[in-house]
């Protein structure tokens, strides 16, 4: 289609603004808007036809407290002491919680509003998806021969993984009346309690049962219940209402908002940790929970608590969103993409530059409570450690916690065996029970305890003195999210860990207030983009080694990890996707173009019919300079692993994006004024499962980090290098003993990439 060349709109133009910068229009939208409110369908109280399931009744719904709030029920007994009932009760408790946190969304133009940040669905999509997983998993383990509706299972079937900070989706969805998703959902809710209590399965529930698709399904509501939470926390406060059963929030967010906490090192000595869970231990765990793994983690201090608002606000005063020294690469893009100056549920109250602010909660804002742990990313938390070690003149550069070191500060109850499956405390309380500590292991704000956060240092600390190890909120860890050895994808969910081993996401621990069941249990091992908003803080940690988990990174987490994208590097990335998959057609529109295959096929090609002809293995091969993909794609076909390396991350993004969806759009220049969009795709032949991308230079590349090669292809890159010579190099250590490389160079050499002395031919 012929589209009109146009500056894009900047992320902080309106539309894509985040609501929580903004007091008074967060409140109270505009005088329009307010108004009309109450008038408007789905507004609240809800109507009675609205609860699908028991409803938030005392007597009719598991979880109901005396002061009419719902908490989280304990996850049920599957051991052969389980019963029905008790599996019933647990969907009943969660389908409820799912709907009484969507009936505080005022108006059905709520559920269909696009978030600010432009990469996730609107709500609608989530309030369907839970009920199509419960269907979709249900089939797939026999319980369900056919699915309830052929619509619902295909637009809400799948979620999305946030991406880059600059993917943004167009979300540009018809999506179909709320009253119809209310419909499905009461089919769907039928049709699990039937499952439950007339289906043909037994007690105990194993990671082999078909009946192991009930909990998955209930854990996977679970999930959305909170991440819910939080896309609820990004919309203008005026467009949602506060349910009168949800969870109550903390009495300290209006008696001391003021009041600090003070925080210090405690050592912690170092020890073996075992990872994994036992694969028989009685309760739902998602795949990458199984496996083992044993470190040995040496001595270490970390903060007694999680970093508060207060601590924060001290590293937001002096101006560290703005000191590029205290910031990743990565991070700092982040930043400067969407103008960051505070955190996200911060909410200015007065002038820029005095400093002064509310925090915004899932559905009202409050003055800062100075004592609650800080809600920020792993992008701002990495740059509050590197702040603060400048600050305290630190021996040893403070980091973010790993997942080891993590194990080490928790209470030892969490590994005490002897107490069977009840050293899990989310299979013994439920959440109003979950934090007194009358009983040594029930020190935490989760299992929805509060509809808040707490103080840091309100609940009673671990046996090793550190508070929140658990709940409150979420805590990024220093490591990227990994498998543990043993690692099995689960038959009943193929794809819910494996696409994030790819050193681009990383570690969360710990569970938050909205976090309940397998999300805060001591074996639960999360993961998120380092530029994710969760119910996620942090607590840091020095010592002389760091035992985090880092792999290599298949791509990169923002559109550059020097500079931020301009109109010519875009104008790079449309020429480079138009000589890699263009059809002739496309790129040269005309009867006298040339005809004939592209470049990049035909290199590729041509690299498959050499290794054939010398009887080489067609196994690994590494596509150097692999620019947005063509090539790698290419040697897909006929080798089984192949790694595709590039120096430029804009590059790299758009080959991952075309590996993730299988098409791409990029523009063709027709003249000053005006372009053409063309959807580029890659050949439904290709596995594309079998090709990795890296933003690497390639004079860094090693078989230390990425193993040997049948083949590797250099195409039109040495000309672009200033030594040449080291990538020959390079290539011939990453070369398997008989391995075939290819080299493809243009010798057209120019002074200002390649010194002349470094001229391959003199």
């Amino acid at each position: 289609r012929l589209v009109p060349l146009r500056k894009m709109a900047t992320i902080d133009s309106g539309a894509f603004r985040n609501p929580n910068r903004d007091l008074y229009v967060n409140l109270m939208g505009t005088k329009k808007q307010a108004e009309s409110e109450q008038s408007k369908a789905f507004s609240y109280p809800r109507d009675p036809t609205w609860w699908t399931g028991p409803g938030p009744r005392i007597g009719a719904c598991p979880g109901m407290l005396e002061d009419g709030t719902i908490t989280s029920l304990p996850f049920p007994d599957i051991t052969a002491q389980g019963t029905r009932q008790g599996l019933l009760d647990y969907f009943n408790n969660t389908w409820t919680l799912t709907e009484v946190l969507f009936s505080g969304l005022l108006g059905e133009e709520t559920f269909i509003r696009t978030p600010w940040h432009q990469l996730r669905h609107p709500m609608m999509f989530y309030f369907g998806h839970v009920g199509v997983v419960y269907v979709n998993k249900l089939r797939v383990a026999g319980f369900l021969k056919d699915g309830i509706d052929d619509r619902f299972e295909q637009i809400m079937e799948t979620g999305v993984d946030e991406m880059s900070w600059d993917d943004l989706s167009k979300n540009e969805m018809e999506w179909p009346p709320l009253q119809d998703v209310i419909g499905y959902r009461q089919r769907v809710y039928d049709a699990v309690c039937d499952i439950i209590l007339n289906s043909d399965f037994s007690f105990p529930i194993k990671t082999t049962d078909p009946a192991w698709a009930i909990v998955m399904g209930t854990e996977h509501e679970r999930i959305h219940l909170e991440t819910s939470s939080v896309l609820i926390r990004e919309l203008p406060a005026h467009l949602v209402t506060k349910p009168k059963e949800w969870p109550l929030t903390h009495p300290s967010a209006s008696e001391s908002p003021e009041r600090l906490a003070k925080n210090e090192f405690l050592p912690v000595k170092g020890s073996t940790v075992e990872l994994g869970k036992p694969l028989d231990f009685p309760s739902f765990g998602w795949d990458n929970e199984y496996g083992t793994r044993s470190v040995e983690v040496e001595s270490f201090h970390a903060s007694k608590h999680l970093i508060t608002n207060g601590e924060f606000l001290e590293f937001v005063r002096s101006g560290g969103y703005t000191s590029r020294d205290c910031w990743t690469d990565a991070g700092w893009q982040w930043r400067k993409f969407r103008n960051v100056l505070f955190p996200t549920f911060w909410v200015p109250d007065g002038p820029v530059g005095l400093h002064q602010y509310k925090l915004r909660l899932v559905f009202e804002i409050v003055s800062l409570p100075m004592s609650w742990p800080v809600d920020c990313n792993a992008h701002e938390a990495t740059a509050y450690c590197n702040w603060r070690s400048l600050k305290d003149s630190s021996p040893h550069p403070y980091r973010l916690i790993s997942e080891c070191e993590h194990h080490l500060i928790r209470n030892s109850s969490t590994k005490d065996t002897s107490m069977g499956r009840l050293r899990d405390f989310t299979l013994k309380y439920k959440g109003s029970d979950m934090h007194t500590g009358a009983n040594g292991d029930n020190l935490y704000n989760t299992q929805l305890a509060f509809g808040s956060h707490t103080p840091v240092d309100a609940l009673r600390p671990s046996d090793k003195g550190f508070h929140d190890t658990f709940g409150n909120v979420w805590q990024w860890c220093a490591d990227d999210f990994n498998p543990l050895e043993g690692f099995e994808v689960s038959p009943l969910y193929l794809d819910f860990s494996t696409p994030c081993f790819d050193g681009l996401h990383t570690i969360i621990l710990g569970g938050s207030f909205a976090s309940s069941g397998d999300l805060c249990s001591p074996f639960s091992r999360f993961h998120f983009r380092p530029h994710f908003h969760q119910h996620a803080g942090f607590r840091i940690a020095y010592g002389p080694s760091n035992p985090a988990k880092i792999l290599p990174k298949q791509g990169t987490n923002g559109a550059s990890l020097t500079e931020p994208s301009d109109s010519s590097s875009q104008d790079l990335i449309h020429s480079s996707m138009a000589s890699h998959y263009g059809l002739t057609t496309d790129v040269l529109p005309w009867e006298f173009g040339p005809s004939g295959a592209n470049f990049v096929t035909m290199i590729a090609d041509l690299c498959t019919a050499k290794a054939t002809a010398l009887s080489l293995p067609l196994n690994r091969a590494l596509d150097i300079g692999c620019s947005v993909g063509g090539s790698s794609f290419q040697l897909a076909l006929s080798y089984n692993e192949v790694h595709g390396v590039d120096a430029s991350s804009e590059k790299i993004e758009a080959a991952s994006e075309i590996k993730r969806e299988g098409q791409r759009s990029y523009l063709r220049r027709d003249d000053d004024n005006f372009a053409t969009e063309i959807v580029a795709s890659v050949d439904t032949m290709v596995d594309r499962t079998k090709v990795s991308f890296h933003a690497e230079d390639a004079s860094h590349l090693s078989p230390q980090a990425f193993g040997q090669f049948d083949l590797i292809l250099l195409a039109n890159i040495l000309e672009h290098t200033p030594h040449p010579s080291s990538i020959l190099d390079k290539a011939s250590r990453l070369s398997a003993p008989g391995g075939l490389v290819v080299v493809a160079c243009s010798n057209f050499w120019t002074e200002a990439e390649t010194p002349r002395a470094e001229w391959l031919g003199g």
